[in-house]
């Protein structure tokens, strides 16, 4: 080879890294093949439990709040007990309201009408078609004894939602969990409290829908589902009794506060839209029957809307020691001189606080609905049971709470706070705590309804079914269950109702038993014919010393 050969580099061994070149062995060598090592086993992976997302979302929330229902589950079943044992016996029948709520509840039920005589428009008619689908379902008409029973174990179903809703209203304003709990005890303990919310009455269920609509307005996310909510329950709570219409400025409050300034304007308007959407239904039904403006031959919307507001003999002035109003709020401050009266007191302050404003709001309105010299209704105490037991609880939660700045004048404001509460509170259970207990005594373990029971039985043991009967509403719905249908007839209507006089051509001549209590001489000059009736008639059984008496009407007397 020459030189030049020789010394040639190789230029693609160079071109390559020293690390980069592949060794070649000169010699070939056997390679033995090693077996695989034999597979170890190994434990299968346990699958992590997935729950659906809605079973994760309900643990999570009971986890947040499982403090919170322990503590509403013992308010519940306290004032459950309470609410529950002697319902039917305490109060007596001493309002004529249960049993026409009743009676209506009935005709729905039964008869596929809004009323057991002709619907005048006295009220919307949701809170008793609510009655009789709770008797619907649960056939109470068939299991109780008497149709007032019925309704007043409604009641206790009522009574528990609107417990449960006043301690999440109170979380949700900021409430310390003591204090919530202290709202509810007041509400559901008082002595004043139990009778009314015993009795089948309208109030119950608006101040239950009212309530569920403030706990709407008042939730944390701020959506708008909730003002949807909150509008329809305003609506059914107005739908139920017209009157909570003038807490309406007390929904859209307590929603303006807890909703967000980007969203506002979009919340407040559709919960506007839906209420009105849904109240305006009343109205309507009365456009679709021709009732809604006055004319010769049937009722009107427009003319019970006026005699309730106008023509209605009004109670007298709450100044006026003389007036029916002054001795009604009377008698309210003499069975419990606590509730009402800590929280009319204590109002100035709830005021001022922002998150007890919206809850005394409602409580200031009907106070001054109360100054007016207008008509009060029995029942009329109800809607503010609930609003002055939040506003003493929520003053006092924030006198406890003091002020959120640092420093020795804040601590020493806040503990001066929190003595001035337990120094009420002691003074509170030492003053009216005696009243409380025997109210709550008496309500448990009076009976006071025997009378009306007695009554019931003597007339369908005694007299015969094609009697013609003038009774209260108390009994109407009892004696139409038992065949006297349709001899029973509710005493107003003998002189008011055109169809009843149509039928009973004689007036009072044609009635056979007058099964009344006592009425007041201011009733018996608007009904003459009813009072005819109870002038020429004997007494052949009384009960309750004269609390009803079952009368037989003299035909033949002068």
């Amino acid at each position: 080879m020459s030189a030049t050969t020789r010394h040639r580099p190789n230029r693609s061994r160079r071109s390559r890294p020293a690390h980069a070149r592949s060794w070649q062995p000169t010699a070939p060598v056997a390679l033995h093949p090693v077996p695989d090592p034999a597979p170890i086993p190994m434990p299968a992976p346990k699958r992590a439990a997935r729950l659906p997302p809605e079973r994760h979302l309900l643990r999570g929330w009971l986890r947040r709040h499982r403090l919170s229902l322990v503590v509403v589950a013992g308010l519940l079943l306290t004032v459950g007990l309470v609410h529950a044992i002697g319902y039917d016996r305490f109060p007596g029948r001493i309002n004529d309201d249960e049993g026409t709520y009743v009676a209506q509840a009935w005709a729905v039920q039964h008869w596929h009408s809004l009323a057991h005589y002709t619907y005048w428009y006295d009220h919307p008619p949701a809170g008793w078609i609510t009655i009789a689908g709770y008797t619907w379902v649960t056939r109470s008409f068939e299991r109780l004894p008497t149709a007032i029973s019925a309704g007043r174990e409604f009641m206790v179903v009522v009574k528990l939602v609107s417990a449960a809703t006043i301690y999440l209203l109170g979380r949700r304003l900021g409430y310390h969990r003591l204090a919530a709990a202290g709202a509810v005890l007041l509400f559901g303990l008082s002595p004043l409290a139990i009778p009314f919310q015993r009795m089948a009455f309208l109030d119950n269920l608006a101040v239950m829908w009212v309530l569920v609509a403030l706990a709407f307005a008042a939730s944390p996310k701020r959506s708008l589902t909730a003002s949807v909510g909150s509008a329809v329950c305003l609506a059914l709570a107005v739908l139920s009794k017209e009157t909570t219409a003038v807490l309406c400025p007390v929904v859209l409050l307590l929603l303006w506060q807890h909703t967000s300034p980007k969203t506002r304007r979009y919340r407040v308007a559709l919960f506007l839209t839906t209420f009105g959407a849904l109240a305006f239904i009343y109205p309507l039904y009365a456009i679709l029957k021709n009732e809604l403006l006055e004319g010769p031959g049937h009722v009107s919307l427009l003319w019970a809307i006026k005699w309730q507001l106008f023509d209605r003999p009004p109670s007298g002035s709450l100044l006026d020691p003389s007036s029916q109003t002054y001795a009604m709020v009377r008698s309210w401050l003499e069975q419990d001189p606590l509730l009402l009266g800590a929280g009319i007191l204590l109002a100035p302050l709830g005021l001022l606080m922002r998150h007890t404003r919206a809850i005394t709001l409602a409580l200031v309105i009907q106070v001054l609905m109360l100054l007016r010299n207008g008509y009060l209704p029995f029942p009329y105490v109800i809607a503010m049971l609930p609003f002055a037991a939040l506003t003493v609880t929520g003053v006092a939660h924030r006198f406890c709470r003091g002020s959120t700045a640092e420093g020795w004048r804040s601590t020493v404001a806040k503990r001066a706070g929190q003595l001035v509460v337990v120094c009420a509170l002691g003074a509170a259970v030492v003053i009216v705590g005696p009243t409380w207990s025997r109210g709550v005594q008496r309500a448990m373990t009076t009976d006071a309804s025997q009378p009306s029971r007695q009554a019931l039985t003597y007339v369908v043991a005694h007299i015969p079914q094609g009697s013609i009967l003038l009774v209260d509403d108390n009994l109407w719905t009892d004696l139409v269950r038992r065949g006297f249908n349709p001899n029973p007839v509710w005493f107003y209507k003998l002189d008011l109702d055109p169809s009843v006089r149509a039928r009973l051509k004689n007036g009072w001549r044609d009635v056979d038993y007058v099964v009344l209590g006592g009425l007041a001489p201011t009733t018996l000059q608007d009904l003459p014919l009813v009072a005819a009736a109870i002038e020429h008639s004997e007494v052949v059984a009384s009960f309750g010393g004269g609390e009803i008496t079952v009368r037989r009407v003299m035909k033949n007397a002068a």
